[in-house]
């Protein structure tokens, strides 16, 4: 297979879409909602992979209409696959075993037509201890990402990171390990800056120096509200920029989905249509975004609806 690098290089690449929300329609994954409080930043539920070594034929069928949909690029899920994140689910012991299958599954689906790129998020260790829990967030990242590299993903995905100085550490840990990372930040509650405060140029120029080989923005805002963000990076941005929209509405007064009354069991409402997606490949293929996927909401249909659109159709 050709490197992410070079497919970089050589167009808009194809992700894939978001796993643990789809999965959890379906009923594989507990969104957590009745044993933690969601969307208030002190973590999100459950949500964790644990679908990996429980259901991998669930989550294989998903990584196969993803790839089936376009996608040049499929996702292990190990998303929210840190010791610290499993550890408060009860699945801390399988921490390695969750990492591995995952990226064992997705590798049987990618054959030789995808890349497989091992997907790591926040710890939430930063958005419950403070900044003086960096440490640990560096203990248990580096820790997931020595897992992925012995599984033998193609490069990294980091995303959904509220804190650059998270990211930061994040990306030490990539290079650390040798593997080639995508850095995508969350923004919230608006799009004007990250969590600590950092606004998107300055994420990306951050990233950028740290090492990132793409650098962007993933989940919390749909197309139409992430775009002026992605714009604002480019500018900034001497590598690609990436995106990985959700597909949820959200508001004037409040930029991000995981903070809507609708968060995590009545998603549906405030859901957007594919047809905003075909738009944004469309725009994506115009404004020169490098990678591009979805996130939060976003099936095999939104995959395809974002090949249409780069396709020109």
């Amino acid at each position: 297979m050709t490197p992410i690098t070079q497919l970089l290089k050589e167009g808009v690449v194809l992700g894939d879409g978001g796993y643990l929300i789809e999965l959890e329609r379906r009923g594989y994954v507990d969104s957590g909602s009745k044993r933690e409080k969601v969307g208030t930043g002190r973590g999100s539920g459950q949500f964790t992979p644990e679908v990996a070594i429980e259901q991998p034929e669930a989550l294989r069928e998903l990584h196969r209409e993803f790839l089936s949909a376009g996608s040049q690029v499929l996702q292990a899920l190990t998303f929210f696959g840190t010791r610290e994140k499993l550890n408060r689910a009860g699945y801390g012991p399988q921490t390695e075993s969750i990492n591995t299958a995952a990226v064992r599954l997705a590798r049987e689906v990618a054959g030789d037509r995808a890349l497989v790129a091992g997907s790591v998020s926040r710890t939430q260790l930063t958005e419950r201890e403070g900044m003086g829990s960096l440490d640990k967030s560096r203990e248990h990242l580096a820790e997931q990402i020595r897992f992925l590299k012995d599984a033998g993903v193609d490069f990294l995905l980091l995303e959904t990171f509220f804190h650059l100085a998270e990211m930061k550490v994040a990306l030490k840990c990539a290079a650390e390990a040798g593997l080639p990372a995508v850095a995508t930040m969350s923004f919230r509650p608006l799009i004007t800056e990250c969590t600590d405060g950092f606004t998107p140029a300055e994420c990306a120029r951050v990233m950028a120096d740290h090492g990132a080989i793409a650098v962007g923005a993933n989940c919390e805002q749909e197309p139409s509200r992430m775009l002026p963000l992605l714009r604002e990076m480019r500018a900034a941005s001497p590598v690609p920029i990436a995106a990985q929209p959700a597909a949820f509405r959200t508001t004037d007064t409040c930029h991000c989905f995981t903070r809507q009354p609708a968060f995590p069991d009545d998603l549906e409402t405030i859901q957007v249509s594919r047809s905003e997606f075909r738009e944004f490949g469309r725009i994506a293929r115009n404004e020169g975004i490098g990678f591009l996927g979805g996130c939060c909401g976003c099936n095999a249909a939104y995959t395809r609806a974002l090949a249409l659109g780069l396709a020109g159709e």
